[in-house]
This record gives C-alpha cells, structure tokens and sequence, in this order.
C-alpha cells in the first residue's frame, strides 16, 4: 500500500486575503484618518535611520515607552506584529493551559475562531449578544458555569461597536479569576472612547489587555501592538518570541509614542466629535444608528438587499464601506470607517442624499 503524498493531505482553511488598494477612499477597513495623522506619523518615525535594518530589532526600549505610557512596568509589556498575531500567539500558547475551552464574544475579530479551528483541540462557544443589550453579564454567567477557560472579549467590541459599562467589566473579570480563567480584553479601538489606559491598569496575571498601535497611532501599514498583563504571563508568553517579528521602523515609531500621544488625543477626540456627528444627522433622517465606542459606525438598512445596494452606489461614489451582509446581528446593515477633514466633509455630502432616498430599519438584527 503506498502513502499518500503529502501534498493532497494538507486540510484547507478558508482564508480572505486583504483587497488590493484602489482609487477609492478606504472606508472600510477602520484606519486612523485625519489631517494631523501624517505629520504625526512623521514625527513618530523620525528617528529611524535606514541603517537600523541592518541589525535585529531590540526591543528594550520601545517596551520601557509603552510601560510608561501606560503606566506599568516593562516586564508586563508584551510587543506584537499587530493585534490579530497577539491573538494568534495566545490562542496558541494557552490551548493546555485552560484545557481548550474558548468562551467568546459573537461577533467577534475573525482570528480567535479562525486560531482555534487550525491548532484544532479547542471547544468554542460563543456567546451572543442578549435582546437587553448587556453582552457583558451574559459573558459573565458562561464563564461563572466552567472553570479554566480563555474568555476573549473586545472593548469596545469589534464589529460591533457596543460598549458596555464599566462595572459589568469589573465583575467579569472577579469571576474570572475565581473561576481560573484567562481573560483576554481586547482595546483595538479603546482610544476612540478613552479607555485604552484604564484598560491597561486592570491588567495581570489572569487578564491580558491587547492595545493596536496600528489602530490608535496611524500605524496600520506597519502592523504593531503592545500586550499588557502580569509579568508572570508576560514572560510565559515572551518564550515564544512573538518580539522578534516587530521590525525595526515601528520599534522606533513606538519609542517616541510618549512624544506624540497628547497630539493624538485630540486626533481620539476629533473622531468621536466627527462619529457623533454623523450619529446626529443620520438619526435625523430616520436612520436609528447604534452608539459605538470605535472609529466606525453602523447603518440598518431594510433588509440585505438595500445594503449591498447602498455599498456598491457609494463604490461608485469612490468610496469603499463596508456590507456586514456575513456578519451575524449586522446582516442589514452597512458599516463605515469615521474619519475628519475634508474628505469626511465630501463623504457626508454624498452620504446624506443616498440614505434618504432609501428605507431606514429601525430593527437591529441579534
């Protein structure tokens, strides 16, 4: 009997790869945009010099800036190629440790289940988000019926945008911890309602806090992230030298942080402006928009039909949204990046005249 080749028996695993940049102004994929973010960005990465690349990265530095921008100690600074390798990291370091049991948020970021599926041991139950809204206590009352798991949550969520109250964090993680669980709280958007910092203090050894540069600084194209937790889960994680993979020009970017986060605070505070914003004149036009703690928000349409419509006319438009037609509870709706200056100003112009001539949906899907 002869084996068979090992190149018919590799599973295959669904992958999406990340479009090809167009003409169009990218609406959908959550980059930070504003007009003070390239000088920013500038300012960041001044002090990169080209002969940088010819060493390995050292990230002693860059980790000293995060701590104390954070307000915590270098060994509870974890560094990441963005958040979704994080995610990746921890999905698979931890599978032994709490015995391959997943309790997740639904929806939530693509790589936690896309993770587990591939390492394979794992048993993933989502949680939903309950008809009252309050997705944390429903979390909280899986966790409380097992002991040893990985709860991952997002803050605020992704996609959803939902933002819980701060208390039912706090008693999610006291049953956490008396349950033995690792809960993982992910602040990708967490500047744009600002949380990112008062996450990173809840942070040890039975919570890790995952923060996206990528997201917060205008650093998308580069891909980094910072971990926060206890430094004995820290230094387990470290082992598996996820560090190594952060190059050398958003190392740098990430030292001089400290010099440059007053500015973007006020870059967090112009989009919430600019969400709320457009929150105000969609609402006034019938359209009953969710509250979102992120850079983004959503728009009910009628039905799935009227959503995809409404993408593709502002393709046409020369925008690129978002149709959430394959995200459970987004169904119908469509979903935007918030962004400020001028080309938010044209987005709206042409936005506002659209959505009128359709049918809003008061109904949001769970």
């Amino acid at each position: 009997m002869t084996a068979a080749s090992i190149g018919t028996t590799w599973p295959v695993h669904p992958v999406r790869p990340r479009r090809g940049s167009d003409r169009r102004v990218n609406l959908s994929s959550n980059e930070l945009i504003h007009p003070a973010v390239p000088h920013l960005v500038k300012r960041m990465t001044s002090g990169f010099e080209p002969a940088d690349l010819t060493h390995y990265p050292v990230q002693d530095a860059p980790a000293e800036s995060a701590a104390e921008l954070l307000g915590r100690r270098p060994d509870e600074i974890l560094l990441g190629p963005g958040s979704d390798s994080m995610i990746r990291l921890i999905v698979a370091a931890v599978r032994d440790h709490v015995g391959g049991q997943l309790l997740t948020q639904y929806p939530n970021y693509e790589a936690w289940e896309a993770t587990a599926a591939i390492a394979g041991g794992w048993d993933v139950r989502r949680i939903g988000k309950p008809a009252d809204g309050r997705w944390l206590p429903a979390i909280q009352s899986a966790a409380d019926g097992c002991d040893r798991a990985l709860v991952a949550v997002s803050w605020p969520n992704g996609p959803d945008g939902h933002l819980p109250d701060r208390r039912e964090l706090a008693a999610l993680a006291d049953t956490c911890q008396r349950r033995g669980h690792l809960l993982v709280l992910d602040g990708c958007y967490a500047a744009f309602c600002g949380d990112h910092e008062w996450l990173a203090r809840l942070a040890d050894d039975s919570i890790v806090v995952l923060l996206s540069w990528s997201k917060m600084f205008g650093l998308a194209g580069g891909r980094l992230a910072v971990g926060v937790g206890g430094s004995k889960v820290v230094q387990y994680l470290r082992a598996f030298r996820q560090e190594d993979h952060v190059n050398t020009l958003m190392l740098s970017a990430l030292t001089a942080t400290t010099a440059v986060h007053d500015d973007f605070r006020a870059v967090w505070a112009d989009i919430g402006d600019c969400r709320e914003q457009a929150r105000t004149l969609l609402s006034e036009a019938g359209h009953a928009v969710a509250p979102s703690g992120g850079n983004f928000l959503h728009v009910p349409l009628a039905d799935a039909a009227t959503s995809g419509r409404v993408t593709r006319r502002l393709s046409d438009l020369g925008y690129r949204v978002r149709d959430m037609a394959e995200t459970p509870g987004l169904r119908h709706h469509m979903r935007f990046t918030v962004a400020c200056g001028p080309v938010w100003e044209r987005f709206l112009q042409d936005l506002e005249p659209l959505l009128s001539s359709v049918p809003p949906s008061e109904a949001i899907e769970r």
